[in-house]
């Protein structure tokens, strides 16, 4: 592992083999790459896995030890124990089952009963403080994403880790691969592209919070020496923006812990929100004070302006919708 670097591990619950779950999850850790930090990350594929139900035994609370984590059921359980308790961060995702997760994740944690925290061996509250977020894709939209991701977040919580959402109200990253493309795609979930702008964030705030934890640091220098990577030339369409979206220019988790937009797209919502009034169905309405206004937005909520095609880096799915055409 490279000095100082956060391990993130990803745990895949499809059962099917690098489908649209693994692909949120994968671009998920992709997209860490757009943090100032240094990252590692690795995905645990449950698809082609074999593991077994808990038996519910408890035998794990006493004789776990060693290379033995469950002492009754050795399967595929055991190349991932150690995978677990060396990650700093961990990011479960899950399609919706019946507003749940599927049976494979359902077991994969029920067999994470020897990190529990009443134990009585070394393995004892293992996952302790460790960073956790959570995925779930549906086939619809409103699907149960939610009502799933707090399936796995009461897990995380039991096991005593700290769990983060995205910016906004999500609690999790949650998406659907059904919006009117053909289902059968793997990479059908990249046309939701609200929903993999929250895919994105989650895994930021999980690199970065466990960053922030491993190393004691108080903040992560803004942008410092990251150049961009196949984004450098990307511009993005504003007025087509504003034609599918009437609320501020989307803030990104992604910079310190704080939020980001586009500087074009920032001084535009203001000479727009100078004559928009709230009856239009804007959520905001005429601007009372624009210098007051500003200043709060950039100074006593530090909103970091970006540039389109940094912008672009942190959510590719979400802004090829709107990036200008040659």
């Amino acid at each position: 592992m490279t000095d100082g670097a956060v391990k993130i591990l990803g745990i895949c619950g499809s059962h099917r083999k690098e489908q649209n779950t693994y692909y949120a999850l994968k671009k998920c850790l992709e997209g860490l790459g757009s943090l100032n930090i240094p990252v590692e990350t690795e995905i645990v594929d449950l698809s082609r896995m074999k593991i077994e139900d808990c038996k519910g035994c408890h035998v794990c609370f006493l004789r776990a030890g060693g290379d033995s984590y469950c002492p009754v059921i050795h399967d595929d359980m055991d190349s991932i124990y150690p995978k677990l308790i060396e990650a700093d961060g961990i990011v479960v995702a899950s399609p919706v089952h019946w507003w749940s997760g599927t049976t494979k994740i359902r077991r994969f944690i029920d067999r994470t009963n020897t990190f529990c925290g009443a134990g009585n061996t070394e393995y004892a509250g293992a996952l302790y403080n460790k960073v956790g977020g959570v995925i779930t894709v549906a086939y619809d939209v409103h699907g149960g994403t939610e009502v799933a991701a707090t399936h796995l977040i009461t897990w995380m919580l039991a096991e005593n880790m700290i769990v983060v959402g995205t910016q906004g109200a999500h609690i999790a990253g949650t998406a659907t691969c059904n919006l009117g493309v053909p289902t059968a795609a793997p990479d059908s979930v990249k046309t939701d592209h609200h929903g993999m702008k929250t895919v994105y964030e989650v895994g930021k705030r999980v690199a970065e919070t466990a960053y922030l934890m491993k190393t004691g640091r108080a903040n992560i220098p803004v942008l410092a020496d990251r150049a961009p990577g196949n984004a450098a030339d990307r511009e993005i369409d504003w007025d087509k923006f504003y034609r599918f979206e009437n609320s501020f220019p989307k803030e990104h988790y992604g910079i310190e812990g704080k939020l980001a937009t586009s500087e074009k797209a920032f001084w535009k919502f203001i000479e727009e929100m100078k004559h928009r009034k709230k009856s239009e169905g804007n959520t905001w309405g005429t601007l009372p004070d624009e210098d007051v206004f500003v200043s709060v937005w950039l100074e006593k909520r530090g909103l970091i302006l970006l540039s389109d095609a940094e912008l672009y880096e942190l959510c590719p799915e979400y802004y090829n919708f709107y990036l200008k055409e040659d």
